[in-house]
């Protein structure tokens, strides 16, 4: 199969049985992240005035969650026979834009493990600037989103493969 300026794509059904596994575990990992980023998303734009600690909560654990799925995509990302992980080994014309993916995947961990912190330390008797917390999150949500497509494209680039998690 070809692309539109004549060079060759790989073939899927060539893909060893290693690859496709990774491509599903991979399409699970995205699933799990695009739910609990939806229950942030949900979380978020609840109304917050009059009920801060109860929101704050709401959006602590839904953070947790996706931290939590982070995490997972992190030690699965960097385990060996993951197509990311394929590109990087193989050190040619993706080991660049592979390690900045990973950097800001590692920077978006961070920032959530700082928004989570921040949540906790929060005391009842304390203002909540939800507005603040809002941005925020709602950077996190949307820098994670950039993030899976610079992956998707990246992955579809070397492999030929949809990654994505359907229509």
């Amino acid at each position: 199969m070809s692309k539109s300026n004549g060079t060759q794509r790989p073939i899927r059904h060539r893909l060893p049985e290693l690859q496709e596994a990774s491509l599903e575990e991979g399409r699970s990992e995205r699933v799990r992240i695009l739910m609990a980023s939806h229950r942030t998303e949900a979380c978020l734009t609840a109304p917050a005035p009059g009920r801060e600690h109860d929101w704050k909560d709401a959006v602590q654990q839904a953070l947790s969650l996706l931290r939590a799925s982070l995490g997972e995509a992190s030690q699965r990302g960097e385990s060996a026979g993951g197509l990311i992980a394929e590109l990087k080994t193989a050190g040619g014309k993706y080991y660049h834009r592979v390690d900045r993916l990973q950097q800001e995947f590692d920077e978006m961990v961070r920032r959530c493990d700082a928004t989570i912190e921040h949540l906790r330390s929060q005391g009842e008797g304390e203002s909540i600037d939800y507005a603040d917390i809002r941005q925020r999150v709602t950077w996190l949500l949307t820098s994670l989103k950039h993030h899976q497509a610079r992956e998707a494209d990246l992955v579809y680039e070397a492999h030929g493969l949809d990654i994505g998690i359907g229509e």
